[in-house]
């Protein structure tokens, strides 16, 4: 389903004295992950149509879940960015992630979202990934993310490109066909869109250290 066309309004990052870092946009409080919160991640992790285009639609295993979320603490604590928890303003619940992770042993950080079915076509995961990529390229100062995904799975690709990502090539990873989409810092901070453009860095915001490059 295409996501609805509308124009986000975004703040920056902030430190919360119970919840860590977080990102504001509108609508959605993107956020660090606690161990504990693989319990509410579940749900979207074992719906076979979230996971059409991650695992054929196979649901995770409760120990790929933990084992995420644990991941996600970890690269937070020592990169300072992760695959933020997505929680809805409105509801206060979790609904999904979207952030920077790393995509296999790709030595590139990748951008990346999954959202719960039922908030598809809103705009939201747009709305997240433009919060995560300002982030990304501005306070922690990335160079370069890539960002995966099916061929088939024209939303995500229709989100990588209004972020800006251009298609750099088409791979196959254990038989599966794959477009990997690409952008740097200078492409990104040269668009025309200002929303689209990193966020200068806030040393009040903190949030971990800066990113030491590739790898991880």
């Amino acid at each position: 389903m295409s996501e609805v066309a509308r124009t986000p309004q975004f703040w920056g990052p902030r430190l919360l004295h119970n919840e860590g870092m977080i990102l504001d946009t509108e609508r959605l409080i993107l956020g660090t992950w606690k161990s504990s919160d693989w319990t509410e991640f579940r749900p979207i992790a074992t719906d076979a149509e979230v996971m059409r285009y991650i695992s054929g639609g196979a649901p995770w295993t409760d120990d790929q879940i933990r084992n995420f979320v644990d991941r996600q603490v970890k690269l937070y604590s020592e990169r300072g960015f992760c695959r933020w928890k997505l929680r809805a303003k409105a509801l206060e619940e979790v609904i999904g992630f979207c952030g920077v992770g790393f995509w296999r042993d790709a030595p590139d950080p990748e951008i990346g979202w999954w959202l719960a079915r039922r908030y598809w076509g809103r705009g939201l995961a747009t709305e997240a990934a433009i919060a995560a990529m300002r982030d990304a390229f501005g306070r922690v100062g990335l160079e370069r993310l890539i960002s995966v995904a099916r061929p088939e799975n024209i939303a995500s690709i229709r989100i990588m490109e209004k972020l800006g990502l251009k298609l750099e090539c088409a791979f196959e990873n254990e038989g599966v066909r794959l477009l990997r989409y690409a952008i740097g810092r200078s492409e990104y901070s040269s668009r025309a869109d200002p929303l689209t453009r990193p966020a200068p860095a806030d040393k009040s915001a903190g949030g971990g250290p800066p990113s030491h490059g590739r790898g991880l």
